[in-house]
């Protein structure tokens, strides 16, 4: 193993301690629990449709239960593509506050596409299952390779309108996501009366 390696491994362990520390203090507290932000709801199947241009972060992949997506297919919604592996230890922290975020944000206009790199199909499946994602993910590693990505995991937030939001490199926690989630829920348009 080459020395930019074992440093990125010693960097990820140490990023993923403090984060599992802090989450687990935070849970302790409730008063420091996420708190909803106030959003105008939006009827997102009334809303006007939306032409987004993702540019260079376009992609189609197929899901585990074989449909194809193209990340356009989200024009005029938020959308958080998590780029992440079953077998990597900040996925398994973060992917429970995203999946409370989903729950919360999806009507008024929040999508996740979970891009599985690095793994299989079984082992994508199973981390699926333990943790009842209820958003499309699939497999694609060419995906990792177009974003640039060089750690796990990768979050890209896209604004309606197809532009990034933000990107979070390593370990996301939910408030640092909420904040700018709820920003870019604003950019949806509204119905037109």
């Amino acid at each position: 193993m080459n020395v930019i390696s074992r440093i990125l491994i010693v960097v990820f362990a140490l990023i993923f301690a403090l984060h599992v520390t802090a989450d687990s203090s935070q849970k302790k507290k409730k008063s420091h629990a996420v708190r909803e932000h106030p959003t105008a709801a939006v009827n997102i199947s009334t809303a006007p449709k939306v032409n987004a241009n993702y540019g260079k972060y376009e992609f189609t992949f197929t899901t585990l239960d074989g449909k194809n997506i193209h990340l356009s297919d989200y024009a005029g919604k938020v959308v958080l593509v998590n780029i992440w592996a079953p077998w990597c230890g900040p996925c398994r922290v973060e992917t429970p506050g995203f999946i409370e975020l989903y729950q919360r944000y999806k009507p008024k206009g929040f999508e996740v596409l979970g891009v599985a790199v690095q793994t299989n199909e079984s082992d994508v499946r199973s981390f699926m299952g333990k943790l009842k994602i209820p958003w499309p993910v699939g497999i694609k590693d060419e995906v990792a390779k177009a974003y640039g990505t060089y750690g796990l995991p990768d979050n890209y937030l896209f604004n309606p309108d197809g532009s990034l939001a933000k990107r979070f490199i390593g370990y996301t926690r939910e408030d640092m996501l909420t904040s700018v989630l709820v920003d870019a829920l604003k950019r949806i348009p509204a119905k037109s009366p």
